[in-house]
């Protein structure tokens, strides 16, 4: 195993580690926070008789819905079970042990009703009246019981009460005949209402009671976990500087035992040094007499080797001086046959380059012959054409004089012209060698002769259309393509603006066949 594979070794096992440790112990290292109490507040709604019997309380007469119950809802008891976040349900009050009882009413007989209002039956009076509206009573979660029926007034059953004469009111045209007698307001509302509202009150002071029993209550909670909190840091602190205190102990303990272990083993150490130095100086000594022995053997090996070796190298002095005596004669051999090969070459080079003199003086005086030739059939030709010219041109005169013709009209020079002149010929072929590029050409290309022939116009602009190649030797097709379309860039882009020939001999320039040649010059035909 090398050292990468126990370094990945080492960090999986301790990163598996430490994730099996906090597993372990992370639960009791980070504690979720405690929550914030909930504030809950009773809530209580009106139900459809609740709200019934409030009506009817507050007009003074039954439920204004043929549906509706004549008996309010009772509340349900509380459940048993609790509901996290749900107020606490509270006991009933206990009863009061000194309490005074109520007597109980004595029993009498009911008396007898007064019937002398409808005996002395009296025109009724018609009075216009409106009835008072009586107050809405506050809405109550507890509202009081409603006053029987039996404590409104009721004519029927109760015994006339002597009453004074009303008086009689005049009578208005416009008040009607009869009117309904309207109904007195029942007796008890006020005290039903003022108690309604006292019960609310009484309920509300509960209410506030409770609330502020349960802040207090949370208050505390908040404040037990707050100290507990802190018991618990501060045991967490005093476990943490216990640990520490453990930890400083041990590393004390350790220190002291790594420092007596060091000290033992520097003991150890200086002990087996000092053994190591008496083995060494022991075997020092040995070493030394060893060596003298080896010396002194040597010296007499060596006096011994020395006259060997004088003995050999006379022998080898007198071996290399049969040597050299014979590497000298074979030495002069050698250079007396290096002088004859040389004589031999000399003679040699001298016959070859008196033959290729010989040849290159046959070849020029060849050259000479033909150039001479060449130049006296040239001469030859330009006397024969400035002749027929001659001729030609006499003959034009003398046609001229026989039609009578006179002025610049028609006439002139031949019809071909003279010839052109060296000169001209030379110009002509210096501007088309200038624009002749010919490093742009292969070796073989460069080594190629094409002719090419074209046609120009009379103010020296060659056809594009007109050039051609007419023969080429010395190289392949494709090698006199590319050397052809190197001539033929050089003739179009050097004439563009024309060529500088003369006018008068435009038939003699008009077509031109020109060889460009490896050599690097042109010859215009």
């Amino acid at each position: 195993m090398d050292r990468s594979d126990r370094i990945g070794y080492w960090v999986s096992g301790v990163a598996h580690a430490g994730l099996l440790g906090f597993a372990v112990v992370g639960g009791a290292l980070f504690r979720p926070q405690p929550l914030e109490a909930i504030r809950m507040a009773e809530v209580a709604t009106m139900s459809e008789a609740e709200f019934q019997a409030l009506a009817a309380a507050a007009a003074g007469r039954g439920p204004v819905d043929e549906l509706a119950e004549t008996t309010p809802a009772q509340p349900r008891p509380p459940t048993d079970e609790d509901v996290l976040g749900a107020p606490e349900a509270t006991s009933p009050p206990v009863p009061d042990a000194n309490s005074a009882e109520l007597t109980a009413p004595a029993e009498r007989p009911e008396a007898q009703p007064d019937l002398s209002d409808f005996q002395n039956q009296s025109r009724p009076v018609a009075v216009a009246t409106l009835a008072p509206q009586p107050n809405q009573p506050a809405s109550s979660d507890d509202p009081a019981e409603l006053p029987a029926s039996a404590s409104r007034p009721n004519p029927a059953r109760e015994a006339a009460q002597p009453q004074a004469p009303a008086p009689i009111p005049q009578r208005s045209e416009q008040a009607p005949i009869e009117s309904a007698r309207p109904n007195g307001r029942p007796e008890g509302l006020a005290e039903a209402v003022q108690a309604r509202r006292e019960a609310a009150e009484a309920a509300r002071q509960r209410e506030l009671t409770l609330a502020r029993e349960a802040e207090e209550a949370a208050a505390e909670q908040a404040a037990a976990a707050r100290r507990e909190e802190a018991a618990a840091k501060r045991q967490a602190e005093e476990r943490a500087r216990e640990e520490r205190r453990e930890t400083e102990r041990k590393e004390e303990a350790e220190a002291a035992r790594d420092a007596a272990a060091a000290e033992e083993r520097a003991r150890r150490q200086a002990a087996a040094e000092a053994a190591e130095t008496e083995e060494r100086e022991a075997a020092d000594a040995a070493v030394a007499a060893d060596k003298k022995a080896a010396a002194e053997k040597a010296a007499a090996e060596k006096k011994t080797a020395e006259k060997k070796a004088a003995e050999k190298a006379r022998a080898a002095a007198a071996a290399e001086a049969a040597a050299a005596e014979k590497a000298a004669a074979e030495k002069a051999e050698k250079r007396a046959a290096e002088a004859k090969a040389k004589k031999e070459a000399e003679e040699k080079a001298a016959a070859e380059k008196a033959a290729e003199e010989k040849r290159a003086a046959e070849k020029k005086a060849a050259e000479k012959a033909e150039a001479e030739a060449k130049a006296k059939e040239k001469a030859e030709a330009e006397r024969k054409a400035a002749a027929d010219a001659k001729k030609k041109a006499a003959q034009a005169e003398e046609k001229k004089k026989e039609e009578g013709s006179a002025g610049a009209g028609g006439g002139g020079a031949a019809a071909s012209g003279p010839p052109l002149s060296q000169g001209e010929k030379d110009g002509f072929r210096v501007a088309v060698e200038a624009c002749w590029n010919r490093g742009s050409l292969s070796t073989e290309a460069s080594r190629t002769k094409v002719s090419v022939s074209f046609s120009m116009s009379a103010d020296g602009k060659p056809e594009s259309g007109s050039l051609k190649m007419i023969d080429h030797n010395g190289a392949s097709e494709a090698a006199a393509k590319q050397a052809y379309e190197a001539a033929r860039r050089a003739i179009l882009m050097c004439g563009r603006n024309g060529y500088k020939l003369p006018a008068d001999k435009y038939n003699r320039w008009k077509d031109v066949i020109i060889d460009f040649n490896p050599s690097g010059n042109a010859t215009i035909k």
